[in-house]
């Protein structure tokens, strides 16, 4: 399905999933905070938030360093 990560085109091929698409894009799930359309979507729901078609999603994954 077509998705836009971040401003770029993503053709994700996983299962739908917020938690589908983190690990296809290979992301530290426990250093992300996830927006799917605008809405802020807590980690405990990206198992059964479900994508569709032209989502738009936005990710910031933190980093730690010194």
């Amino acid at each position: 399905m077509k998705l836009t990560v971040n401003g770029e085109p993503h053709q994700h091929a996983g299962d739908g999933s917020i938690a589908a698409l983190l690990e296809e894009l290979g992301t530290k799930k426990e250093h992300t905070a996830l927006m799917l359309n605008g809405d802020v979507v807590p980690s405990k729901d990206w198992k059964t938030t479900a994508l569709v078609e032209n989502d738009e999603v936005e990710m910031l994954v933190f980093v730690g360093g010194g």
